[in-house]
């Protein structure tokens, strides 16, 4: 009769055990967590293997606005790598126009010089909304912000779309800007959306004469997208072809070639 209670004993643990088995079985193992996912693409868009970029854009581009919490997280997060604000700065383009009300975080950096250039082109594919924070850093005491920043401007102008009134002026007052890079960079973009010449022209026109041989060879190409409107730019661009820089004379001559039609 002792040996009862032990039997009955070995008998529920035995059981015990198999319904403990039963159910782990049935159970599924926990997925990945979003968390892991994301860490993947997030670092992967700035691997060095260029299939992992793509196909992490590809994932962020399939996302779409889903992504955005990460992203904003990681723009907010003031411990964070460079190389990780410049894949979350990377997504934010990507996403585009839904990732608008990331432009706080994204616009706030434009100040880090570790990822200016990063945060300004992530703007200039973020929409209308992006406009503001970009002209205000045209104000800025860095000519590394301004300059991307006017930069972006120009090409947020076909992408948002933007009304040229409020670009065209702002590209113009670029090539007033006190460093030569900004310069370059507004009459480059003039050139780009070839619109206005009655301001325009007479802004490049006056940009062949610039100190700075860039900035003359960059009003020079941009002149030469205007075609007959830019003719009053002539007499100053037959001067320029004889400048003293080879690539400033070269680029004139070929404007030069353009607006006359030989």
């Amino acid at each position: 009769m002792t040996r009862l209670p032990a039997i009955a004993a070995v008998v529920l643990l035995a059981a015990g055990g198999a319904l403990y088995y039963a159910r782990g079985r049935a159970t599924p193992p926990p997925p990945e967590t979003a968390a892991t996912d994301t860490e993947e693409w997030l670092d992967n868009l700035y691997s060095q293997n260029p299939r992992e970029v793509e196909a992490a854009s590809e994932e962020v581009a399939a996302l779409g606005a889903r992504a955005l919490p990460v992203v904003q997280t990681v723009l907010r997060d003031p411990d964070a790598e460079a190389e990780r604000i410049k894949a979350a700065l990377k997504a934010a383009g990507i996403i585009g126009q839904a990732a608008a009300p990331a432009i706080p975080e994204v616009a706030g950096l434009l100040i880090e010089p570790a990822v200016t250039s990063e945060a300004a082109i992530a703007l200039s594919y973020m929409g209308r909304e992006a406009l503001p924070p970009l002209r205000d850093a045209l104000r800025s005491d860095d000519a590394i912000v301004r300059r991307e920043s006017l930069r972006s401007i120009g090409k947020l102008k076909d992408r948002a779309p933007l009304d040229l009134a409020l670009v065209l002026p702002l590209l113009i007052a670029g090539m007033s800007d006190r460093d030569p890079s900004v310069r370059a960079v507004g009459a480059t973009y003039l050139g780009i959306i070839h619109d206005g010449p009655e301001e325009a022209v007479p802004a490049l026109t006056a940009g062949l004469a610039d100190p700075d041989a860039e900035v003359r060879r960059a009003s020079a190409a941009a002149l030469g997208s205007f075609g007959e409107a830019a003719n009053p730019a002539l007499p100053a661009l037959r001067k320029a072809s004889t400048d003293r820089n080879e690539d400033v004379a070269r680029e004139a001559g070929r404007t030069i070639v353009k607006l006359q039609g030989k």
